[in-house]
C-alpha cells in the first residue's frame, strides 16, 4: 500500500455532512462553500484551511488533520452575535459527536475534537460582517488503497 492525500477526502467529509443540512433561517439552507462564488449571499459557510500532519508507523499510514470553518454572516446595520451562533450550533450537531465522521473502504476519519472558535468583525460597504472561525482536528487512517 502507498501513502495517499487525504485532502480531498477530508473536506468532502465536512461538506456532505454539511451541505443542504444547515438551516436556521426561515427554513433557508445555508450554503457550503469551498470557493465562495462573487454572487454569494450571506449567511453561507466556507471550508477553509486544513492542515494535515503525517503519522505514519510500519503497518499503516495516518494523519493529524484540522480544518477551518468559517461561518459569515452580513447585517445591513448592526447586528448581533446570535446568528452566526445558531449556525455553529446546527454545525456541531453534524460534526461533532462521538462518532467517527468516515469509515469507508480507504478511508477512516475519527469523532470530531473541537480545537477552537473565533469571531471576527468588520464593517464593509454592503453593511456589517460577523464571522466565526471553528477549527476542528480529526485522525485521519488510510485503510485501503492497495496497488
Amino acid at each position: 500500500m502507498r501513502a495517499k492525500d487525504p485532502s480531498n477526502v477530508y473536506r468532502k467529509t465536512y461538506y456532505d455532512n454539511l451541505n443542504d443540512q444547515i438551516s436556521v433561517v426561515s427554513g433557508l439552507t445555508i450554503p457550503v462553500y469551498d470557493v465562495v462564488p462573487a454572487n454569494a449571499v450571506a449567511p453561507y459557510i466556507i471550508l477553509s484551511s486544513t492542515n494535515l500532519t503525517p503519522n505514519n508507523t510500519n503497518l499503516n499510514y495516518g494523519f493529524s488533520a484540522s480544518i477551518v470553518l468559517d461561518v459569515v454572516t452580513r447585517f445591513k446595520a448592526g447586528g448581533g452575535k446570535k446568528l452566526v451562533d445558531d449556525i455553529a450550533n446546527k454545525i456541531f450537531d453534524k460534526v461533532y459527536t462521538n462518532d467517527d465522521l468516515l469509515i469507508s473502504d480507504d478511508w477512516k476519519i475519527t469523532a470530531t475534537q473541537l480545537d477552537n472558535t473565533k469571531y471576527l468583525e468588520s464593517e464593509s460597504t454592503g453593511g456589517y460582517v460577523i464571522r466565526k472561525l471553528i477549527t476542528f482536528s480529526n485522525y485521519i487512517q488510510q485503510i485501503g488503497g492497495a496497488e
